[in-house]
């Protein structure tokens, strides 16, 4: 895993984007990641994988917004991430956490090209009050062994986003060849 300090280094190499960055939120292995202010609902009982699911977006006013259990919902972050070289790993601040709140429930591995905003998917055990432009997330970086021709810039669904992203699982749900 990276330093803080080799983050910062791999950002001056342009190795590693983060805009906006601030150094404030570099850690001693992590960068702090702040959550946007719009976010998303599914508004189907029942969610499909074989095709985009009706969603609907809002946006959280300043004085913020209450999660209630048993709600699935998609964020994004602020800042716009790019890697070359290394794997982004995003968690949840154990400061939420301990609040019951889940930042991501599987989705905290990136590939090496990823590039865009991250989405959060959001779930808590009991009510909290959230607010835009609060930190959400660490995002820490691993470097990568081996040969690295394969790019997420060319396979990932997800690539570029920069807006909260849906499921894309009806894209991929079979390989290629069950198509």
């Amino acid at each position: 895993m990276l330093s803080g300090k080799e983050i910062e280094r791999q950002i001056e190499l342009g190795n590693i984007a983060i805009e906006p960055y601030d150094k404030a939120n570099l850690d001693p292995n992590s960068y702090c990641l702040h959550l946007a202010d719009d976010f998303m609902i599914y508004e189907e009982d029942v969610l499909e994988c074989k095709r985009a699911n009706k969603t609907r977006t809002f946006k959280i006013p300043p004085e913020g917004f209450v999660l209630q259990p048993g709600e699935l919902y998609l964020a994004r972050t602020v800042e716009f991430t790019r890697t070359d070289g290394f794997v982004p790993v995003l968690n949840g601040r154990l400061s939420l956490g301990a609040l019951g709140v889940t930042i991501h429930i599987t989705a905290g591995f990136g590939d090496n090209g990823f590039a865009g905003t991250w989405t959060l998917e959001i779930f808590c055990i009991r009510p909290v009050r959230i607010y835009p432009g609060m930190r959400v997330a660490h995002i820490c970086y691993y470097p990568i062994e081996g040969d690295q021709s394969i790019n997420y810039k060319d396979t990932g669904n997800y690539y570029g986003q920069k807006s909260t992203t849906a499921s894309k699982i009806h894209k991929s749900l079979f390989n290629k060849k069950d198509k």
